[in-house]
């Protein structure tokens, strides 16, 4: 009887340890898996930047392909394009998160100052990131944040009279200044391409912010020079202070006029701001422009606007700011009509300085003002 308890509780010992160890067994399956998912999500980071799916970056690819075909040239007359060959930029500034991917790679890596930018590259800015590149002497470009633009050759064909765009914008923020000396500079929108070029009366260069806006519309607006835009087979014109927007599909609202600039209330150029203890809440005023939806308020701390700290699309005409710390501050606004932004004000210097030193304290006569009663002050 006893023996036979005995193979009982061992019967049920292994059964027991049967169990766990299949327990074990799906738990260390289950481990593995998740390590696995954990693996393929770090790759997918390194090889392909948050923001910019398989997707996008077939649409890259058949765009660089429709324009190595010549779907998407440009037809010029004279001499309109000067003697300029091949695109070929170099990465004069980075700041923050931006990636730039070779056209021989699939893969991502971080932008360096100083990388030269050739035929078929990608560029990306990502959240509060921005990019600036030069291709000629005071010819550059500056890429906004959440960006992603492709660098083609800017070749010319002189017997067909046809030039690539040198940048095809998927989707973000570019603008930039191309002046007398480089020709003209082609940039492609998802529904047509802009040709830019400065001013041949005047030899103001093209001044020019061009956006992929969220709904797929495209707007171009010229601060300076001259752009002609062909949107599937229809031309338009634009001059100085003229703008344009393109829906995904091509209809366009025909040209109108930017919104003026904001005229800069507060603080003036090089006021102080001094402070104690807390930084001081400092208030940024501007007018009412006419037709102005919203304004857009840029604070930096270079005058270049390269570190910028504050980039606010604001419906009011004023902002408070109450964390500055000890330094100098360069700010600006704009103002918005639709998708169009107008041209910048004049840049105004702020310096924050702390001063700890305590103030003189200076008395008046004490005053009496009634039986036992006297007034201090100062």
């Amino acid at each position: 009887m006893a023996e036979l308890a005995e193979n009982v509780v061992d019967h049920e010992i292994h059964t027991v340890s049967r169990r766990w160890l299949g327990w074990m067994d799906v738990g260390v399956l289950l481990l593995t898996l998740l390590v696995f998912i954990l693996f393929l999500m770090l790759l997918k980071t390194l090889v392909f930047p948050e923001g910019t799916g398989l997707g996008d970056i077939v649409a890259r690819d058949v765009a660089s392909e429709s324009i190595r075909r010549g779907q998407n040239s440009v037809d010029f007359e004279g001499d309109d394009f000067g003697e300029f060959g091949d695109f070929v930029a170099r990465l004069s500034d980075v700041q923050r998160e931006v990636k730039i991917r070779r056209a021989d790679s699939v893969a991502w890596s971080d932008a360096q100052i100083g990388r030269t930018v050739v035929d078929d590259d990608a560029l990306q800015t990502f959240a509060n990131s921005r990019a600036r590149v030069d291709f000629t002497t005071d010819n550059e470009l500056q890429i906004g944040q959440n960006s992603l633009v492709v660098f083609r050759s800017n070749r010319t064909d002189p017997f067909l009279k046809r030039r690539d765009p040198a940048v095809v914008v998927m989707q973000g923020e570019l603008g930039g200044i191309v002046n007398q000396d480089f020709g003209a500079f082609a940039v492609q929108l998802p529904a047509g391409v802009a040709v830019l070029s400065a001013n041949a009366e005047t030899g103001a260069p093209a001044d020019f912010k061009l956006s992929v806006n969220p709904d797929k519309s495209s707007t171009i607006a010229i601060y300076a020079g001259k752009a002609a835009i062909d949107i599937k087979g229809e031309h338009y014109e634009l001059v100085a202070n003229q703008a344009l927007t393109v829906s995904e599909d091509g209809r366009t609202g025909g040209v109108r006029d930017v919104p003026g600039v904001p005229r800069v209330n507060a603080p003036q150029g090089n006021q102080v701001a001094t402070f104690r203890d807390l930084p001081p809440r400092v208030n940024f005023e501007w007018g009412d422009v006419s037709r102005a939806q919203n304004y857009r308020l840029e604070i930096a701390t270079d005058e270049n606007f390269e570190e910028i700290i504050v980039d606010e699309y604001l419906d009011e005409t004023a902002f408070t700011h109450g964390n500055l710390v000890e330094g100098d501050y360069y700010w600006r606004v704009s103002a918005r009509s639709g998708w169009v932004q107008g041209p910048v004000s004049q840049v105004r210097r702020l310096s924050v300085e702390q001063d700890l030193e305590a103030p003189e304290l200076e008395l008046s006569p004490i005053q009496q003002v009634a039986t036992g009663e006297y007034r201090l002050s100062g």
